[in-house]
């Protein structure tokens, strides 16, 4: 037979090894809770970031495509220009 204290004895190292392993758990946990909070953060940061990047790469795009569009314009006017000038000379030949 097992003795009272004995059995207290048994009964505290089970409650001792539960409390020690919920405090490891508790521990556990605000890690976790951390690692999670850090994590957020840190995966806001680098999206802000990449839609930077992104409408950095979009705006710099449209900037070439607007150029090329200027140079497009200019020298189809250039060309108008040089129509026009050409069908006023010509038509000056030919007045009598």
């Amino acid at each position: 037979m097992t003795s009272l204290p004995g059995i207290a004895r048994s009964l505290m190292a089970v409650v001792t090894q539960y409390a020690d392993h919920r405090t490891e758990l508790e521990e556990r946990i605000r890690a976790l809770e951390a690692e999670q909070t850090s994590l957020i953060g840190d995966i806001s940061t680098l999206k802000e970031k990449l839609t930077e990047l992104e409408l950095e790469r979009h705006a710099s795009s449209l900037s070439n495509q607007v150029e090329a569009l200027r140079t497009e314009k200019a020298v189809l006017e250039e060309k108008i220009s040089s129509y026009s000038v050409e069908s006023a000379a010509s038509s000056e030949g030919y007045q009598v």
